[in-house]
């Protein structure tokens, strides 16, 4: 994602991350991709605000993430239940007009950098 927010700065497109929760909680996900930045054994599921701004700070080190993070509250009215279905890793383009123009309950970065293309009419980069 973060290739993509790189790619379509310069094209009016700006990208926020929306720390919601842990997806991979206790999870070692590196062996599937050969990253030892995805190992999250060492990390619990967040219960406090606290919790998740440490995580978030530590994925922008991590990852050396540019987007800018809002961090995302508890309870009901969260974000991620309203907008995101509950999904830890949901997608959505909010157009000019504040308009959903793409939902992806599981984020797909070819789907995403195809709309946009589409959308700012750059053509494959």
């Amino acid at each position: 994602m973060e290739k993509i927010a790189v790619d379509f700065r310069d094209k009016g497109v700006e990208f926020y991350n929306l720390y919601t929760r842990e997806p991979h909680p206790g999870q070692d996900t590196s062996k599937r991709t050969g990253d030892k930045r995805y190992d999250f054994t060492n990390k619990k599921q967040t219960k406090t605000f606290e919790e998740r701004e440490a995580y978030a700070l530590g994925m922008i080190a991590d990852f050396s993430q540019e987007r800018p993070i809002i961090i995302d509250d508890f309870g009901k009215d969260c974000v991620q239940n309203w907008l995101g279905g509950g999904a830890p890793n949901s997608l959505a383009i909010i157009d000019r007009d504040g308009k959903l123009a793409l939902w992806q309950v599981w984020s797909d970065a070819k789907e995403l950098r195809t709309k946009l293309e589409e959308m700012t009419e750059t053509g494959a980069n």
